[in-house]
């Protein structure tokens, strides 16, 4: 039986899209245009019962037509090339432009042109993303990304992920982070993520557990989930990033998550040392923080990471991510 909604969506970032049609699996189908750089992982994440493949756009079939783009747009890549071309072909419906990131990129562009700061090239980034959306509209997955602070406007839409589909097993004394372990180095506070990791080996003598760097998660969705699942502590440094959703995940397995302070949305449901831990972004701090945890707040890591679990339960859950894209869904109908 044909589905309320019928969207058409492009290539991307197949967790994100995954969680977006399991969540709207009884009310839209969705197309998912098939890309030679980007397809679908199979291996990592089934086919939803609510997904076709499509070659290509076909005019009058659809209600919606969803679009990805994040800071990297700036540049003539790849996914500014997907993203320009399907918004070229497609005039007949309505067009949402979700951006996964923030204004903020790594130095390299900045530094390379000596007649910019990189408030300067912020602004000119924003006013790149701004005339590339047009009048679409923009879903953001942050409340902050939509303020000054980050875009400027947009409709915040935060993730909602399954509970059920993550692991909280007997936790054992280890650090993990699953931050992307390269490219845009001043986004994700990178160089804070390795310099904890260095002073962890050699003051310490603990492991910065980095996903598929030192510690291989990614032979299957259930090594991963198992590994999470039986972390005491997750690390995450970064605090450009709107809302994680391997924080997410960190969450609802359990772990007890210590967060560089400043991080997108914090004050809307971040409580320091009941359901979160966090610490400024100094890596020494954070090396020590770790290491009091690992060696005598066992414990009290277990309760914040049940706290955390509960919050992230009611935050971060599917259903109210369902509203809203709906709530989205039947405003634009009504233009």
């Amino acid at each position: 039986m044909k589905k309320k909604y019928q969207i058409f969506d492009t290539p991307w970032h197949i967790p994100h899209q995954y969680d977006m049609i399991n969540a709207l699996s009884n009310e839209c189908d969705f197309y998912f245009c098939l890309n030679v750089k980007r397809q679908w992982d199979y291996n990592l994440r089934p086919i939803p019962k609510n997904l076709k493949f499509v070659a290509y756009y076909e005019e009058g079939k659809y209600d919606f037509a969803i679009l990805h783009i994040d800071q990297a747009i700036i540049n003539s890549n790849q996914k500014r090339v997907i993203y320009d071309q399907f918004n070229e072909v497609i005039t007949d419906i309505p067009k949402i432009v979700v951006n996964h990131g923030s204004p903020v990129f790594h130095g390299d562009i900045v530094d390379s042109d000596q007649s910019l700061n990189y408030m300067e090239f912020q602004k000119k980034h924003i006013n790149v993303v701004k005339e590339a959306v047009g009048n679409n509209i923009m879903v953001v997955n942050s409340h902050t990304a939509a303020t000054s602070r980050g875009w400027g406007w947009g409709v915040p839409i935060v993730h909602g992920i399954n509970p059920d589909d993550w692991l909280d097993l007997r936790k054992e004394p280890r650090v993990f982070t699953a931050l992307s372990p390269r490219g845009f180095d001043r986004y994700y506070n990178r160089q804070c993520t390795f310099d904890v990791a260095d002073i962890l080996d050699k003051e310490y003598g603990y492991i910065l557990c980095y996903a598929n760097l030192n510690v291989e998660t990614n032979k299957s969705p259930q090594d991963y989930k198992e590994f999470l699942g039986k972390s005491l502590l997750y690390l995450d440094t970064s605090y450009h990033t709107p809302m994680n959703r391997a924080r997410t995940e960190a969450f609802l397995s359990g772990c007890c998550v210590i967060q560089v302070e400043g991080a997108h949305d914090l004050e809307r449901w971040a409580k320091h040392g009941e359901n979160i831990v966090l610490v400024p972004n100094k890596p020494e701090e954070i090396a020590r923080t770790v290491t009091d945890f690992l060696e005598n707040r066992y414990a009290e890591a277990i309760k914040i990471g049940q706290k955390g679990k509960e919050m992230a339960k009611k935050q971060f859950n599917p259903e109210r991510y369902r509203n809203d894209w709906l709530n989205l869904f039947k405003q634009l109908k009504t233009y």
